[in-house]
């Protein structure tokens, strides 16, 4: 396997500007917060700064040990089987706002439905790396993947996070696609996710609720509506520069969860649509250079290693994105690298330093 001199520059360049805007952002959006709780103003941050340095040192350790190394039939498996363990074991612990994500340790807390789409990648990577030719096998590859993907959503979906369990269902969709998967076959199991996604919707009234929301976010302004009416004011009011960092008002108790699935509305405010583009355009670079080691990747699990992370990276940056704008229901996904959240942003992190490893090596 062919090594690079260094990694690429641009990631490198674009995850550091990333990290660091997730820093200011995280400071500003957070305070009102954390001084109603009684704590310092920059609780919150200094908190993420902790949780930063565990995901400088996930990304180091991924970067540097050869990806060729997780090509590894048992270490796969034992990763897979014991995210499953987690992701049922977690359904156990007291529910913390209506949900069952976390696993507190003391100070901190473990979401397994971070860790599992990092481990749906790796699993999906060494799979079609090996069976690519039969990816239109139903029994060889396409019944193996359904299983860990539905089996994966299913339990994470339970917790309830849909958000994350469709993050994953589609992870595998693009793989497959990608891979060469039948269009005949594409159609028929978009067909089961469209009537999964219905059942769980109708499963659940906030759900159906959310759906009314984005149809008509004006219908209950002081109910439903609320949280997403907020964001547009909030983006609204940042015009073409923002209001300046730290001078937003939504943040102030209007809009809820402002330092984690609403950060970007804070930063629209904030910043304005300058900041907002300059936001897009580094996740822009970051696919950008994401598909372009995956092309380069000097074998198949690197190409769909990178390819994997490239599409979790970029693809959930951008839901968040549109979440905040109301072009798309309200989900509890966080943006990559910005919002406050611990297994989130080592998650992250450690994704980076992946993407990092392959862009090391060319064919």
């Amino acid at each position: 396997m062919p090594r690079r001199s260094a990694p690429d520059r641009w990631l490198c360049v674009i995850v550091g500007l990333l990290v660091c805007s997730g820093l200011f952002m995280v400071a500003s959006a957070s305070h009102y917060l954390a001084m109603s709780l009684g704590q310092t103003p920059l609780h919150y941050l200094f908190r993420h700064m902790v949780y930063l340095a565990i995901g400088a040192v996930a990304l180091v350790a991924a970067a540097r040990i050869p990806y060729a190394r997780l090509d590894d039939q048992r270490i796969v498996a034992t990763l897979v089987i014991v995210t499953l363990v987690a992701l049922v074991a977690v359904l156990a612990m007291p529910a913390a706002g209506g949900a069952r994500r976390w696993f507190p340790l003391g100070i901190a807390s473990v979401q397994p439905s971070e860790i599992a789409k990092l481990v749906v990648i790796l699993f999906m990577a060494h799979l079609l790396s090996r069976k690519e030719q039969l990816v239109n096998d139903r029994r060889i590859v396409l019944a193996p993947c359904l299983a860990v993907a539905c089996v994966m959503s299913g339990l994470i979906a339970i917790e309830p996070d849909l958000g994350s369990a469709l993050m994953i269902a589609t992870l595998v969709a693009v793989m497959l696609f990608v891979a060469g998967l039948r269009w005949a076959t594409v159609g028929a199991v978009a067909g089961l996710g469209a009537v999964a996604i219905v059942v769980a919707v109708l499963s659940r009234p906030y759900r159906m609720e959310r759906i009314r929301t984005f149809l008509n976010p004006e219908a209950d302004l002081q109910g439903s509506g609320f949280q997403l009416w907020q964001s547009l004011i909030a983006v609204g009011n940042g015009g073409a520069i923002g209001v300046g960092l730290g001078q937003g008002q939504q943040k102030a108790f209007y809009l809820p969860a402002a330092h984690t699935d609403f950060i970007f509305s804070v930063l629209g405010e904030e910043l304005g649509l300058a900041g907002t583009s300059l936001l897009l355009a580094g996740f822009v670079i970051l696919f950008w250079r994401g598909m372009r080691a995956a092309r380069r990747a000097p074998d198949r699990f690197g190409f769909y290693l990178a390819l994997g992370v490239t599409t979790l990276l970029s693809l959930q940056a951008l839901i968040h994105m549109a979440v905040c704008l109301g072009l798309f229901p309200t989900k509890g996904l966080p943006l990559p690298f910005i919002s406050y959240g611990g297994s989130s942003l080592v998650a992250s992190m450690a994704a980076a330093g992946l993407l990092l490893n392959v862009s090391q090596h060319s064919s």
